[in-house]
């Protein structure tokens, strides 16, 4: 079972690099309105090419529909709402991304195809965010709480200030993301400063509503503040120090590759050190219990399968996606956003 987590874990870094710069694209491109060439040039960028990267989205739910069937029940049921209008963002981001790139008369649609696209590239990590803050609360459960409503069971556990703080830390995370891979695109002195400081402002707003996250978390008891100071923890922090100092050397030299390396290796360091403060839970529950690694997983016939499956899958998968990049990218009018 500490397999098929680790596989878990796994695809949901891969999601958050790759699928997060292609959300972050939107939150990007929403913030590049005085630089209409930039815009333009951004938009050319992003291809469709970016939504087989929800293969990763689709292998979480497998896994965790087969090899954890109680964290998947709860997700389904307690976080219904935010799980919906996260897919709800994905669907119109990418139908309206299609209407925008591919109508050959867009007219006056053009400008709305924008608004949505740029919103609906902000609504799913925001509620990707909710639903991450979800895991660090104790949820209630009506066999414990027969009298609870609607709002109580389905809305109270994620519609907190934990989760606005968490969903900021998310938006501005796929932001960062965005602007260092964009970055790589960038020929000229003066555009590349421009993204620079896009980078700058994005990496401040991932550094402040980060802290923020643990300082509230760490006063409504949702984090043990005892586990920043792990040994984890701290080569973690350190880790996305080192990160940091390569980031700002790679954009001293004008070094796109290593740039993107850096910011990659910044949010792996923030995605390990969460799943290492709340490792092995889940979930927790009002009434003392908890889903954990251990009590949720499926019978060992199951997971043992289910690792099998993941193994083969995983190395048809992977090579067929950087085919499809590098085949995609081949064509001199589709230029993906990660340029390999």
């Amino acid at each position: 079972m500490e397999l098929t987590f680790a596989f878990l874990i796994t695809v949901i870094a891969i999601y958050a690099l790759f699928g997060g710069a292609d959300f972050g694209g939107g939150l990007l491109e929403a913030t590049l309105g005085r630089h209409p060439a930039l815009q333009k040039k951004l938009q050319a960028t992003l291809s469709p090419v970016w939504e087989a990267n929800h293969v990763w989205l689709i292998a979480v739910v497998v896994i965790m529909f087969v090899g954890f069937p109680k964290v998947y029940t709860t997700m389904c049921t307690v976080l219904y709402l935010p799980l919906s209008l996260a897919l709800l963002g994905i669907l119109l981001r990418g139908s309206f991304f299609t209407f925008r790139k591919y109508d050959p008369d867009p007219g006056k649609n053009l400008k709305t195809y924008d608004v949505v696209f740029r919103v609906s590239s902000v609504l799913t990590p925001t509620f990707f965010g909710f639903m991450v803050a979800a895991t660090l609360a104790y949820l209630p459960q009506q066999s414990t709480h027969p009298d609870f409503g609607y709002a109580q069971l389905y809305l109270h556990p994620w519609l907190t200030v934990m989760g606005g703080l968490c969903a900021i830390f998310v938006n501005a995370v796929f932001g960062y993301l965005a602007s260092v891979f964009f970055y790589g695109e960038l020929d000229t002195e003066p555009d590349r400063r421009v993204m620079i400081r896009r980078i700058l402002y994005f990496f401040l707003a991932t550094f402040v509503s980060g802290g923020a996250v643990l300082i509230w978390g760490a006063l409504h008891l949702l984090v043990d503040p005892e586990k920043f100071f792990s040994a984890f923890q701290i080569m973690a922090q350190l880790v996305a120090f080192a990160a940091i100092v390569w980031m700002v050397v790679s954009l001293k030299n004008g070094r796109g590759w290593q740039a993107r390396f850096a910011a990659g290796l910044q949010t792996l360091a923030f995605l390990t050190g969460w799943v290492h403060m709340d490792y092995p839970v889940f979930f927790r529950f009002d009434d003392g219990t908890a889903l954990t690694v251990q009590n949720a997983a499926a019978p060992p016939i199951t997971i043992f399968w289910l690792n099998i499956g993941l193994v083969i899958v995983l190395s048809l998968v992977v090579p067929l996606l950087v085919y499809l990049y590098r085949v995609f990218q081949s064509s001199p009018d589709a230029k993906g956003l990660l340029r390999r």
